[in-house]
């Protein structure tokens, strides 16, 4: 439950980018020349209406002399000055960088520099957390958190903020890696299915929680201060997390492992012994005496190489649509508040439908089943028509897609432990998902379609979900199926 609990902050800084630069309305600053003039006589005179921001504006000083002039003869200029529309957000990262026109990219890059330090932050932290316990890198990914969140929200520089913000991705894809881990290693049996599913759920509810707090504070750094304080409550868990009980075992520490399993066994009302321990440490080595096959590995046999290529594809499907509808999501309704947070409830309670989907059906098919319910609501979404009576239900629709992506994500999840054989089902799992993390760095890239055509990113995403459902269906079934332990069994799955 507490390393769940970590999927909220998670989900705060990831997705946080859409109330930081949300889409904003901005005009060119009237010069001091046309003070007879209104704002809204400025506006329509300066832009030229071709285009659909005023990053350039028909000279003042030609327009000053003859207001009358013929606008197809006056050249334009670049407007030395913007104004923000501050009637929804009183600040963003938008408005306070002027990062519009030529600088619009910028925004682009916050995000490709968060998914690309989550990237980075899984891989190294992952590495620690091997050599010297999930504890110890867990913390100091929280502490990073805590630390660089709140540097984030008071740094006046754009690129010194970059630079924080790459630091605090790394330690968000820490504690995405360390957590999952953590929390699957004091789990067997059936939890193996629904824990990988309940970690989850809380993804959503973050996403609620930070759409409330938005909501209330309209500013950006206000909200950013809000999310750190909140998160750096997390630092308390050096006092309730202990360490692995598996890592200490295969690390010789047997010791250690025996005071948290006497623990846990005084809690759980099971008797547990020394000896006991040391069966279990033995047990444990030999199962684990052959080395691990690296993801190359995968690559090179003849049958994993198909199901690996495949499921690499779908991670990256996944991904790409997961963090494009999340950043689209603004354009969506009326209210950003209202669709951010309507959707990561709805997500949250699609996520829990996967529990009980995955009990009754198989892996393959709940994930065909959720992708074919996403991909129905993008295209729903498509043909309904954007005016202020249908919002709501273009809302509706909203959520209940986000939720699929919700379901599919767990259940893609376990399909994929289940595909890899024990020895190597890190290295596999860990392997794939890390398309899912270059999606999310292009993500960003395909929102910015919408200058192209406004629903061209929704249209891309829809296609990709469309297509990822042929793309499970080679895959073999897993459900009830022995988990395979070797790569040579996994081979003949």
């Amino acid at each position: 439950m507490l390393m769940s609990l970590l999927k909220i902050p998670i989900a705060w800084f990831q997705l946080n980018i859409i109330f930081m630069a949300p889409p904003q309305d901005f005009w060119c600053e009237k010069p001091p020349m046309f003070t007879k003039l209104t704002d809204q006589e400025w506006r329509k005179i300066c832009s030229p209406r071709v285009q659909e921001f005023p990053c350039l504006i028909f000279d003042p000083d030609i327009i000053l002399f003859d207001p009358t002039f013929d606008k197809t003869l006056v050249p334009l200029v670049p407007c030395p000055k913007f104004v923000y529309d501050t009637s929804m957000f009183k600040r963003t990262i938008t408005s306070e960088w002027d990062l519009v026109c030529s600088k619009r990219w910028r925004t682009h890059l916050c995000q490709c520099v968060m998914m690309w330090g989550i990237l980075v932050g899984g891989v190294i932290f992952g590495v620690l957390a091997d050599k010297y316990g999930r504890r110890i890198p867990l913390m100091c990914a929280l502490f990073m958190q805590g630390v660089t969140s709140l540097l984030a929200s008071v740094i006046p520089w754009f690129w010194v903020f970059l630079t924080d913000w790459f630091i605090l991705a790394l330690a968000n894809g820490g504690i995405s890696v360390v957590s999952f881990v953590l929390c699957m290693e004091v789990v067997s049996g059936k939890w193996r299915t629904i824990i990988p599913v309940l970690y989850q759920l809380p993804f959503g509810l973050g996403n609620a929680i930070m759409a409330g707090l938005a909501y209330w504070l309209r500013d950006w750094r206000k909200l950013g201060i809000a999310l750190s304080m909140l998160s750096s409550l997390y630092i308390f868990y050096w006092f309730w997390i202990p360490e692995s009980p598996k890592w200490l075992i295969a690390t010789g520490q047997t010791e250690k492992a025996l005071e948290i399993l006497q623990e846990a066994a005084i809690m759980n009302g099971r008797p547990i012994s020394r000896r006991y321990i040391r069966i279990l440490k033995n047990n444990y080595l030999i199962g684990h005496s052959k080395k691990p096959p690296g993801f190359i590995a995968f690559i090179k046999s003849k049958n994993l190489r198909t199901k690996t290529i495949l499921l690499a594809i779908n991670w990256f499907c996944t991904g790409l649509s997961f963090y494009t509808f999340a950043q689209y999501l603004g354009s969506i309704g009326g209210n950003v508040f209202v669709s951010v947070g309507m959707t990561g409830v709805i997500s949250a309670l699609g996520g829990l439908t996967c529990v009980f989907v995955l009990a009754r059906v198989g892996r393959k098919t709940a994930v065909g089943i959720y992708q074919l319910i996403t991909s129905s609501c993008f295209i729903l979404i498509l043909l309904i028509p954007r005016d202020p009576e249908s919002d709501w239900l273009r809302l509706l629709f909203a959520g209940i897609g986000f939720g699929g992506m919700a379901g599919t994500i767990p259940a893609l999840y376990l399909f994929t432990g289940e595909l890899f054989p024990t020895l190597g089902r890190n290295v596999g799992v860990s392997g794939v998902t890390t398309f899912a993390r270059i999606a999310s760095m292009i993500a960003p890239a395909v929102v910015t379609l919408e200058s192209v055509m406004v629903d061209l990113p929704l249209i891309i995403v829809a296609i990709i979900s469309l297509c990822q459902i042929l793309l499970v269906l080679p895959l073999p079934e897993t459900k009830d199926v022995p988990l395979p332990e070797t790569l040579e069994e996994a081979e003949h799955i």
